[in-house]
């Protein structure tokens, strides 16, 4: 069975010294989720995956940052559609249900019931632990989750002073890192049409019309229904443009106009 510890006190690891104005001033940035990872592997063994996010509920979770394998990000949308429910992590909320409450989960792959869940993410990886700092804010929780390899071993008390300490400092900073780095509002299709003519002189009207809804993200189908033409003649204006401008996907014709 998963074990949870709720934390009174804790103390702020004297190697984050001065590495401390470095996550003040990476806060909103797409630095902060590396700055806090690079922390983690600077006070442990190890560490193989990073998770930081907050949460709402045991069902409703928002991942801010992650460092782990490629084919476990891949796995996102399985382990919130089949696997959040049961992952012992809710027990955490549980266990910190006051603002300022901070709970130690240590999960071991023994512990995940789902014989899919455990070994997708514990056992055919190697993981043989997963540490998770829990903190509950004024309007949700906070979390810092971290795994072991097999090659790195469990985490010792030592590590988990550390830990506990690094995710006290780091997990207040989610809510202001979240609102700095919201991305703006999309453009709407009448501006990325007038920035396209006047950025892009050499396009026709009709190109113009079909690269702004490229850039922000309509499909060729809804684009063809909005402009009221074929589906063959938003791939022919696409492929012109394209041509014109020397780019090959809607992302480098979104860079055009919005930098």
């Amino acid at each position: 069975m998963a074990t949870i510890q709720q934390i009174d006190e804790w103390r702020a690891p004297t190697k984050i010294g001065a590495s401390y104005e470095k996550l003040l001033a990476a806060i909103g940035t797409q630095e902060f989720g590396a700055t806090v990872r690079d922390q983690v592997l600077s006070m442990t063994a190890g560490a193989r995956r990073v998770y930081l996010f907050e949460a709402t509920s045991r069902e409703s979770t928002t991942l801010q940052y992650s460092f782990c394998e490629p084919e476990v990000a891949d796995l996102f949308p399985t382990y919130t559609r089949w696997y959040l429910r049961s992952d012992p992590l809710g027990d955490a909320f549980d266990a910190t249900p006051r603002p300022n409450d901070v709970a130690l989960l240590r999960v071991r792959p023994r512990d995940i019931v789902t014989p899919s869940f455990r070994r997708a993410f514990f056992d055919a990886p190697g993981i043989v632990e997963r540490i998770s700092v829990i903190q509950r804010g004024t309007d949700a929780w906070r979390g810092i989750n971290i795994a072991r390899h097999a090659s790195d071993g469990r985490c010792s008390d030592d590590e988990l002073r550390s830990l506990i300490g690094l995710a006290c400092l780091v997990l207040p900073m989610l809510p202001l890192n979240r609102r700095r780095s919201a991305p703006a509002a999309p453009l709407p299709i009448a501006e990325l049409e007038k920035r396209f003519g006047e950025r892009c002189a050499r396009l026709t009207k009709r190109e113009r019309q079909v690269c702004a809804r490229a850039a922000s993200g309509m499909s060729v189908d809804a684009t063809a229904l909005d402009l009221g033409i074929g589906r063959t003649s938003v791939l022919t204006y696409r492929r012109r443009a394209y041509q014109r401008l020397g780019v090959a996907s809607p992302f480098a014709l979104c860079a055009l106009v919005t930098q």
